[in-house]
C-alpha cells in the first residue's frame, strides 16, 4: 500500500482490536489471552508509531507477558523494534521515561539468555531514569543489575548494590520501593548465609503487608523467598511451599510457581523421596522448556531421581549431555555420576561445584551449596580445595554509582533541612 493508505487502514485495524473485549490482564494464562492487545502493539510498530506503541505495551500488557505467560521470545521480538542498532539506543520518537521502561523490560528478559546484552540495556535505562530523577526507576534498575551480576556468580557487588537501593528507598521513605529493596536484600543475605541479618530483614518486610502493585510484588514471590530461606536453613516444611504455591497460583505468577516446583523437587531429593522429587522436577522442567528457559538444576535433579527409580534410559549418556550444557548443575551431576559408579567424573563435578559455591570467597559464598558440596567431597575422600579469599580490591564501582550516591546525600540533606 501507499503510505497514506497504510496509515488509514492500519489505524482502522488498531481501532478494531482496541474495541474487542479484553479479559483482565492479571488473569492471562497464554499469548492468545493477550492477542488483541498484542495486535495493537504490532500494528502501531509497523506504522512507525513508536510512541503510541510504547504506551500500548507498557504496564498491563508488559506485566502479563513477563509474569503470567513468560513469553520471553515475544517480548524481545517486540522490544527490539523500539531500538536502533543496539539495546541502549532507543528510537528518538520515544520519550525518555518510556525509553527507560522499555530498555529495563528488555534487560530483564536478556538476563535469562545474554547477560552482556542485558548490561547494555540496563545502562541505557539507568541513564534515562537518572536524567528524569525518577528514583523509583533508578532503584528498580539497581536491583535488577544486582540480580544479573548474581547470575554471573558474583555476590559482593550485588550485596553492595542492593544496600544502595535500600538507602535510596529509605531516605525517600517510599514504602513500595522500601518493600522491594528489603525483599531483595533478604534474598541475597540468605544466599550468603547471614541468618541473623536475614531474619531481621524478613520481619521488617513481612510486617509491611502485601498490598502492592505487580511492579513491586508478584503474588507468592516473598513467600517463595521465605521458603528458600527455610530450605537453606534446613527447616523447610510443606506448609511453607503450600502457602507460596497457593498465592502464586491465584495470582497467575507463573515464574514463582515454576521455581517452587523446582524447590520442592530438590527438597525431596535431599530426603531421598525419589518419586515425589521426580514429579515436582518434571513440572519445573516442563514449564521451563515451554518458556525456552534453561533450568539445569531441575533437569539434573530429575535425571538423578529417575535413575534411583530405575526410569532413566541410558543414564551415562544423559549425564554426559547434562555436563555439556552451559553452566551445569555440578553438585547434582556429581551425585548422579557417584550413583553411576564413576568416581572420577563425580570428583570432577564436585570440585567444579565447590569452586562455583566459593563465588567471591568468604564471606561472599553460596553458603548452602558450599556446605553441601564440602560434605560431598568429604564423603568421597577428596581434599577440600584451598581457594583465595575475597579481595575487595576487585570490586569496581559502576559508572553511574557515584551519581546515585550523590543523589542520596542530596535527598538526605533536603530531608534534614
Amino acid at each position: 500500500m501507499k503510505n497514506e493508505e497504510k496509515e488509514r487502514f492500519g489505524l482502522r485495524v488498531v481501532d478494531h482490536f482496541s474495541s474487542l473485549p479484553q479479559a483482565p490482564f492479571e488473569q492471562a494464562e497464554s499469548l492468545e489471552d493477550l492477542r488483541p492487545s498484542l495486535n495493537v502493539v504490532h500494528i502501531l510498530l509497523k506504522l512507525g508509531h513508536y510512541q503510541q506503541a510504547a504506551h500500548a505495551y507498557k504496564g498491563d500488557v508488559a506485566d502479563a507477558l513477563a509474569y503470567n505467560v513468560e513469553a520471553y521470545s515475544e517480548i524481545l521480538s517486540l522490544l527490539r523494534q523500539f531500538c536502533r542498532s543496539k539495546w541502549d539506543e532507543p528510537r528518538e520518537e520515544i520519550g525518555v521515561a518510556d525509553s527507560g521502561y522499555l530498555l529495563m523490560s528488555a534487560a530483564n528478559v536478556l538476563r535469562t539468555c545474554e547477560s552482556r546484552e542485558a548490561f547494555t540495556a540496563y545502562g541505557g535505562a539507568i541513564r534515562a531514569y537518572l536524567q528524569l530523577r525518577d528514583w523509583t526507576g533508578v532503584g528498580a534498575i539497581i536491583i535488577n543489575i544486582a540480580a544479573t551480576i548474581n547470575d554471573d556468580n558474583r555476590l559482593s557487588d550485588p550485596l553492595r548494590l542492593v544496600a544502595l537501593s535500600l538507602d535510596l528507598a529509605t531516605v525517600r521513605e517510599d514504602k513500595p520501593d522500601l518493600f522491594k529493596s528489603r525483599l531483595t536484600v533478604f534474598q541475597l543475605e540468605c544466599h550468603v548465609g547471614q541468618w541473623t541479618a536475614s531474619e531481621n530483614m524478613w520481619r521488617s518486610l513481612n510486617s509491611m503487608g502485601r498490598d502492592w502493585s505487580r511492579d513491586y510484588y508478584r503474588p507468592g514471590e516473598s513467600e517463595a523467598a521465605f521458603a528458600w530461606f527455610q530450605f537453606w536453613k534446613g527447616t523447610l516444611q510443606e506448609k511453607h511451599l503450600a502457602t507460596a504455591e497457593r498465592l502464586a497460583t491465584e495470582g497467575k505468577n507463573r515464574l514463582t510457581l515454576r521455581e517452587l516446583y523446582g524447590l520442592r523437587g530438590v527438597w525431596r531429593l535431599e530426603q531421598g523421596d525419589w518419586e515425589l522429587a521426580a514429579t515436582s522436577l518434571a513440572d519445573a522442567v516442563r514449564m521451563a522448556r515451554e518458556s525456552g528457559i534453561p533450568d539445569l538444576e531441575s533437569e539434573t535433579g530429575l535425571a538423578l531421581a529417575k535413575h534411583h527409580l530405575g526410569q532413566l534410559a541410558e543414564p551415562q549418556r544423559e549425564a554426559e549431555r547434562l555436563a555439556q550444557l552451559r553452566q551445569p548443575a555440578h553438585r547434582l551431576l556429581a551425585q548422579l555420576w557417584l550413583a553411576l559408579g564413576d568416581h572420577e567424573q563425580a570428583k570432577h563435578h564436585a570440585l567444579a561445584a565447590y569452586r562455583w559455591a566459593w563465588a567471591d570467597g568468604e564471606p561472599y559464598v553460596h553458603r548452602y551449596e558450599l556446605t553441601r558440596t564440602t560434605e560431598l567431597l568429604q564423603q568421597m575422600n577428596v581434599p577440600i580445595p584451598n581457594l583465595p579469599p575475597y579481595d575487595p580490591a576487585k570490586d569496581e564501582p559502576f559508572p553511574w554509582e557515584a551519581d546515585v550516591r550523590a543523589a542520596i546525600e542530596k535527598l538526605r540533606a533536603e530531608k534534614e533541612k
